[in-house]
């Protein structure tokens, strides 16, 4: 808990001026972003979205009890701090059931304060949630479940204009005290190509908040994905499974993690022949032939050859062009120091560069190099590559937001 000089001097050391120079800031001590949970969620307003009777209240209950005792989260430590939960959707009863179920037989934290009535936003709760930060002084963690429970549109303007007005007077509380207000909030039934675009409301939500969680979870599964993006951290996604109503980590991954297991296997088979070759030129079939690749499309082949260069051929050291000859696509691909030729197409300075290289997935040996034109010299020697030789219902969701 700090004390009141302690809060004194926080607040001078975090502010600044409306404007202010470059050269100003740079020179200016600043704190370092708050993390209520380090990695996952920092102070700000956050908002965390998913399908209704997924078992978001269940999570963020837990939530609220590992924080208010300083308990790890996801094998991340956390400071102990007064957390808020603002539980509209439910009643104390139903609330001491779910907290013995959580703790089961341990002590229930002094630092969880507990609401199941609050006034909407504009019309007293921006004042409460003042009156709570003045009365308990650690408090770190404010959640409002569910947002639709305060909103108080008064009808004037568009959906974007309302949600932005409403979640920027939380953000602005958020700021004010060094706070994380979290936000539990609903999906779209609608599918969408990016999930963070089914939450529920305008873009103007996601655009206030510094931080947003979405759960994907099929109907009675007991496993399920948060999506995390925000302002001050790297996206990801935690894969989690539910046991007895607890949701335990089970991997998580970065989003360049994510992308490096969206690239085909075949594309690692590919590399890997070639590195045994070195130079080679051919067709797409002609390559997929020699590397005994079997069940692909020569077109399908090429499009994620292009899609994924910086993070198969790339860090391999290996480029490739490509032209036509004799009314023939053919793939030239060659080592740093090999010759291109100035009149081919190079694709791959049509990709970006930078990407950590991937180990490649253990095959079979390749095959030797091609016969005629196929025939190549070793990426590393220059000299003519030798040919290798080769071999239940789930209990928790009915009475869960």
């Amino acid at each position: 808990m700090y004390t009141k000089q302690e809060r004194m001097m926080q607040m001078t050391f975090t502010k600044l001026p409306k404007s202010i120079t470059a050269e100003e800031l740079l020179s200016t001590p600043l704190p370092p972003v708050k993390w209520i949970i380090p990695g996952l969620l920092p102070a700000g307003l956050a908002l965390f979205a998913g399908p209704s009777k997924a078992g978001k209240s269940w999570l963020t209950l837990w939530l609220c009890l590992q924080i208010a005792q300083g308990n790890p989260v996801w094998n991340r430590e956390i400071e102990p701090r007064t957390v808020v939960y603002f539980s509209l959707e439910d009643t104390f009863n139903r609330l001491q059931n779910r907290i013995f179920q959580l703790i089961d037989g341990g002590d229930a934290p002094e630092r969880l304060i507990l609401q199941t009535e609050c006034p909407s936003i504009g019309q007293g709760l921006e004042e409460q949630v003042e009156a709570l930060v003045h009365t308990y002084h650690d408090v770190g963690l404010i959640v409002i479940d569910t947002l639709q429970k305060v909103r108080l549109s008064d009808g004037n303007g568009g959906m974007y204009a309302n949600d932005y007005k409403e979640a920027g007077a939380l953000k602005k509380l958020a700021d004010k005290y060094g706070i994380c207000i979290l936000l539990i909030h609903h999906l779209r039934k609608q599918s969408a190509s990016d999930p963070f675009d089914q939450i529920s409301g305008s873009t103007g939500l996601m655009g206030v908040a510094d931080t947003s969680w979405v759960m994907q979870r099929k109907r009675m599964s007991q496993t399920a994905d948060i999506l995390l993006t925000g302002r001050d951290m790297d996206d990801r996604t935690l894969h989690l499974r539910e046991e007895h109503c607890v949701w335990t980590l089970e991997d998580e991954e970065t989003a360049e993690e994510r992308e490096i297991k969206a690239v085909p296997d075949y594309l690692w088979k590919a590399v890997e022949y070639i590195e045994s070759v070195g130079n080679w030129q051919g067709t797409a079939s002609e390559l997929l032939e020699a590397a005994h690749i079997e069940g692909v499309q020569p077109n399908q082949f090429t499009y994620n050859m292009a899609k994924y260069f910086d993070k198969v051929f790339e860090p391999k050291n290996i480029r490739y062009k490509t032209h036509r000859k004799n009314k023939v696509r053919l793939l030239s691909f060659y080592g740093d120091d090999g010759d291109g030729g100035d009149d081919d197409i190079d694709i791959t300075q049509l990709s970006g560069w930078g990407i950590p290289e991937r180990p490649s997935p253990s095959s079979p040996s390749s095959l030797g190099a091609l016969e005629g034109s196929k025939h190549g010299r070793s990426v590393a020697t220059g000299q003519p590559a030798e040919k290798p030789t080769g071999p239940a219902p789930n209990p928790c969701e009915a009475a869960s937001a």
